[in-house]
């Protein structure tokens, strides 16, 4: 079997801009008074080897910041490489951003034309297809209505069904399995599974370690811009899974795998009963509490803080928000403390992954992936103390009559 991608050496070095965006005055003027002054600069990727044969379905898993969407941006050459070398063998196509080139005044039908064109499609071959694109979408009886009447639903389902009928020798896919809803990601799965039979190279980066199990032989894991392991999809999601997990051991002052401006930050957090007593286990149905202490380093309005409570395959299970419940923090600095409390904690046994982002003024100031883990055990969620299968998702009350 053949090479389809040899990468060698490869790194993408970006500077952490000093030009402030704006009109043209303002620019000059930002970059006239940055000259002379040292940018920090910093690595997507570094120094990646990689090897792809053709007919290869290989899942890219990793934290947000690993590079994988940079990786795929390097292949797709929508940005080149600081060094280091890329060989592709045959035809590349790419699915980052579905709906990339959307006209909002154009109708359904014509941006299928507009699209197709963009993303590497002759007419020719768009108007052979253009049957078989309607009916994967479904949107038949709104082909010659302008998308800007389109929601958002039908928006991504019409991109995805132009993006699927590309016929590469290599296709890239950048999370687009997150579109739509159940019953269109059904078709989605169905679809991709087709076009990896058809013996063609394909890359996917996505958060669902669950679509990956079914979809990809081969796996690789990146972290910090570096390839941290690659072998079977399998062992490659549970060596990301068990690094998540030593994560837990490294303080949060050591972090540096965080992003955000910093004006706040959160300096503490733990998982408690209602008496403050902490909980290194925690159990379905529990009353829980999420005890935060956060920092800012100057008066901050609008503090907005969401926590993410994702399962071990990546999916996400529920998210908790301040300003969603309606419960805004005063305009705060230096320490603080907040709390989350669960009055019946909706997890199934197994261990899962808590992720925070913390917003001051609808600008992102901190973001931590994995700041948490939960490892949570069968509790009394229904008074029959019976549950469905660990790890099926989250619990929910109900009742049969």
């Amino acid at each position: 079997m053949s090479s389809a991608i040899h990468i060698e050496g490869l790194s993408k070095e970006y500077h952490r801009g000093k030009i402030r965006r704006g009109d043209i005055r303002s620019s000059l003027s930002s970059w006239w008074t940055g000259l002379g002054k040292k940018k920090e600069a910093f690595y997507a990727l570094r120094d990646i080897d990689l090897d792809v044969q053709e007919g290869d379905v290989v899942g890219i898993v990793g934290p947000n910041g690993a590079g994988k969407s940079t990786l795929l941006k390097l292949l797709s050459r929508i940005t080149f490489p600081t060094k280091g070398r890329i060989t592709i063998h045959g035809t590349l196509s790419s699915m980052l951003e579905v709906g990339t080139g959307f006209h909002p005044e154009l109708t359904g039908r014509e941006n299928i034309f507009l699209n197709g064109s963009i993303i590497g499609m002759q007419r020719e071959e768009i108007a052979r297809k253009l049957d078989s694109i309607v009916d994967f979408s479904g949107l038949e009886a709104f082909l010659d209505t302008p998308v800007k009447h389109y929601s958002s639903g039908m928006y991504v389902r019409l991109a995805f069904s132009v993006a699927s009928h590309l016929e590469p020798d290599i296709l890239l896919i950048d999370e687009v399995l997150a579109v739509g809803d159940q019953d269109f990601r059904k078709k989605c799965m169905a679809r991709l599974m087709n076009v990896s039979g058809q013996g063609r190279t394909i890359l996917i980066v996505s958060h669902q370690m669950s679509y990956l199990r079914e979809l990809c032989q081969k796996g690789i894991y990146l972290h910090q811009g570096q390839i941290q392991h690659q072998g079977q999809i399998n062992e490659t999601i549970q060596h990301y899974i068990q690094h998540f997990g030593q994560q837990k051991n490294i303080s949060l002052q050591e972090r540096e795998d965080r992003r955000g401006s910093g004006v706040v930050r959160l300096t503490h957090i733990e998982v408690t009963d209602t008496d403050g007593h902490s909980l290194p286990v925690v159990a379905s149905g529990q009353e829980v509490v999420f005890t935060l202490r956060l920092n800012a380093t100057k008066e901050e309005y609008d503090v907005r803080v969401q926590m993410e409570v994702y399962n071990m395959y990546g999916q996400m299970c529920f998210v908790a928000n301040n300003t969603v419940s309606n419960h805004s923090l005063p305009n705060i600095r230096g320490e603080h403390k907040m709390q989350c409390t669960i009055s019946r904690l909706p997890l199934n046994a197994g261990i899962y992954f808590v992720n925070l982002n913390i917003y001051a003024s609808n600008k992102l100031a901190d973001e931590i992936i994995n700041v948490l883990e939960l490892n949570v055990e069968p509790g009394m969620f229904y008074k029959t103390g019976n549950l469905p299968k660990a790890n099926t998702g989250i619990l929910v009350e109900y009742r049969w009559e």
